[in-house]
């Protein structure tokens, strides 16, 4: 089943009447000397900047889903680099990479955790070679943090059945209603939450190591509200700001001596990174 036909129809117009023009993010990972580029999935730079509490600068996505993202990161050759990814999108494309989506999904919570895909990037960084980290959170399913668990913050993963037929996209379940709005919202923001939670030990680690790392995303989400223009999850080629702003937050050697005494997780603290 397909959403609704006004839905689609708006959907339709938008992709053929925006465009990725003013996108900055592409140019900006190759002009920057970063040891570790950290991919969030699906997270806009509002989420992250209101879940870390810091001073997260925005940047310019080329893209409002994984596929148009990536086919745009091929043609720009930013990916030359250890790729390992959560995202079993890479089979689409012909680019060299650690499938972490094979090897490490979870069947209970249908997704690939973060914190294998970022030890494999602390191993593969002290080889001395860039390492691209592409997480799949917070991206659906919203997942979050309990504890030293990770757990549904939002239960209902669908497939979700109708008067009418099956529903098996999220989108799809979202812009008819069969997935609760509010609540969907409450599970992303909680799993942008918890995703930022789990990187910082790691990037405190490659501080103290005089590592750069760069948290970047490849798309953000949206939920059906005015600003979102009535969209939800990420359509590709809508190319709207919720969709299109995506973070970007430099963290490197210099933060390792932000105070004369401590250990490095103290400076974050001190500076907000940490808790």
């Amino acid at each position: 089943m397909k959403e609704q036909f006004s839905y689609r129809a708006r959907k339709w117009i938008l992709q053929h009447v925006s465009s990725d023009r003013h996108a900055t993010q592409h140019e900006r990972i190759a002009d920057t000397d970063w040891d570790i580029l950290v991919i969030l999935d699906a997270c806009s730079a509002a989420a992250l900047k209101e879940a870390a509490k810091w001073p997260v600068e925005t940047v310019v996505s080329p893209a409002s889903c994984t596929p148009e993202w990536l086919k745009k990161a091929e043609e720009a050759d930013i990916l030359d680099s250890r790729i390992v990814s959560a995202n079993p999108q890479y089979e689409k494309f012909d680019i060299e990479i650690e499938p972490y989506y094979r090897s490490h999904w979870n069947d209970e919570l249908s997704t690939v955790l973060p914190e294998p895909i970022l030890d494999r990037t602390d191993e593969l960084v002290s080889e001395d070679v860039s390492v691209i980290a592409h997480l799949q959170q917070p991206h659906w399913p919203y997942i979050a943090k309990f504890g030293d668990s990770w757990k549904k913050a939002y239960s209902d993963l669908g497939p979700w059945e109708t008067g009418e037929g099956k529903i098996d996209s999220t989108q799809v379940a979202m812009a008819r209603g069969r997935v609760d709005i509010n609540k969907a919202r409450q599970a992303y923001y909680a799993s942008v939450h918890s995703i930022w939670s789990t990187v910082l030990p790691y990037v405190t680690k490659w501080i103290n190591r005089s590592f750069k790392t760069v948290i970047t995303a490849d798309h953000g989400e949206t939920f059906g509200r005015f600003k979102d223009m009535k969209f939800y999850e990420h359509p590709c080629k809508c190319h709207i700001s919720p969709l299109t702003n995506v973070p970007w937050v430099e963290i490197g050697p210099e933060y390792a001596s932000a105070a004369e005494d401590g250990t490095v997780e103290e400076r974050l603290k001190a500076l907000g990174y940490a808790e």
